[in-house]
């Protein structure tokens, strides 16, 4: 740290500086949280910010150890909030910050939330609050800040029981993986201009699947979901529309990605349900032994069940089903034909084998499904021959293309 924040201190101008003509458009700085090094940083970067011609300015910290324990990332967080009081000129002018391995107390958090004004990306990665021991209470982090400029918040691996988006009026982007609650992971509250919400996560076996309205029955302007299930339990339970209508009345495009194989892919209609002006709909099968044994926690993979409301429901704006991870399976031809049925505007449908796997090649063969019941079609007349099963007795004029 001594040799980079010599560098740093030496290449960035300031107004009593030789270089002080210079201009910095764009400042993007990754650092560990170590003394005294940090505050010198964030000193050199408040003098750039003082010549007013930098729009975007980026700070990445790290921890400077692998897997640190509590008592470190308490440290952490510490010499996190120490750096921020210390330099307020460099985090007023802040607009991107990636915290890693930061354990914050009491109303840290919304204090340099509240405070860092033109902030507009904001990950934290392997974060979480400091708990009271004595009462052992559930840790929640409270997003509370109306005059936030935050447009993109990423929560990776946090330990956080939930999250609480109580205001946040320019939050478009909102990505959650591996959360630690038993349930829903997200609360809203006053969130207008959230429009894309992303989702991953390997359910583990103390937690249950939940419905999507306990997440989004605030939020009424979403228009892209991702959902990724990395092959292990589909965490979320498919409800009657009267209950996500109102949340979902603006989606175009969703993405669920990773469904284990052997699962029922029918429970996925109630998002046509749910979603009257959805455009676009992507699954992604997943085949990948190598990860059925990512974590010995992980909860037990059963079937999800729906019964769709009406027999008669008709969805009219659906445009392309994309499938990745087809094969030649008489249950994903029973569910395309089902889909071609009550999707009666759908103009495409790509079919797309599984993309090759190196981790699955190593594994012995007698891991590996059924090459019969998982085969791609890969010759011409056997495509042919599948396109017409899938139109068989329909009307549609829907395009179909394999591979």
């Amino acid at each position: 740290m001594t040799a980079y924040t010599s560098t740093v201190r030496r290449l960035l101008p300031s107004s009593t500086s030789s270089n002080h003509r210079a201009i910095i458009k764009q400042l993007q700085l990754s650092f560990y949280l170590t003394d005294p090094y940090v505050c010198s940083i964030g000193h050199a970067v408040g003098d750039v910010m003082e010549l007013g011609n930098t729009i975007c300015l980026e700070f990445t910290t790290w921890a400077d150890m692998h897997r640190p324990s509590y008592d470190q990332t308490i440290l952490f967080g510490e010499r996190f909030m120490s750096f921020f009081r210390a330099c307020p000129t460099a985090f007023r002018w802040l607009t991107r910050l990636i915290l890693d391995n930061i354990t914050f107390r009491d109303s840290d958090f919304h204090s340099f939330l509240n405070t860092c004004s033109k902030d507009q990306f904001l990950s934290l990665t392997y974060c979480d609050s400091a708990f009271d021991p004595v009462t052992g209470e559930d840790i929640f982090l409270k997003i509370d800040a109306p005059h936030s400029t935050l447009t993109v918040l990423e929560i990776h691996t946090c330990g956080f029981e939930r999250v609480d988006l109580i205001q946040a009026p320019k939050l478009r982007r909102l990505v959650c993986t591996d959360w630690i609650g038993a349930h829903s992971p997200l609360t809203f509250g006053s969130v207008p201009c959230l429009d894309n919400i992303n989702l991953r996560h390997n359910a583990q076996d103390w937690q249950t699947p939940f419905p999507l309205s306990q997440c989004f029955s605030k939020t009424t302007n979403l228009k892209i979901m991702y959902l990724n299930f990395l092959d292990q339990m589909v965490w979320i339970e498919p409800e009657d529309p009267k209950y996500l209508s109102h949340v979902f009345n603006n989606l175009r495009e969703v993405y669920l990605y990773n469904i284990f194989f052997e699962c029922d892919l029918n429970w996925t209609m109630f998002i046509l349900e749910v979603a009257p002006f959805l455009n676009k709909l992507f699954l992604k099968v997943s085949r990948h032994p190598c990860e059925r044994s990512r974590c010995k926690h992980s909860a037990e993979r059963v079937n999800v069940l729906w019964h769709q409301a009406s027999p008669d429901f008709k969805h009219r704006k659906l445009n392309l089903l994309e499938i990745i991870g087809f094969a030649v399976d008489e249950e994903l031809m029973k569910y395309i034909r089902h889909v071609i049925k009550q999707a009666v505007g759908l103009k495409r449908i790509r079919l797309l084998d599984q993309p090759p796997c190196s981790k699955c090649d190593a594994i012995d063969d007698t891991q590996l499904p059924s090459k019969v019941r998982w085969r791609f079609p890969e010759e011409e007349e056997e495509r042919k021959l599948i396109r017409q099963q899938l139109i068989d007795g329909f009307s549609s004029c829907v395009e179909i293309s394999i591979g």
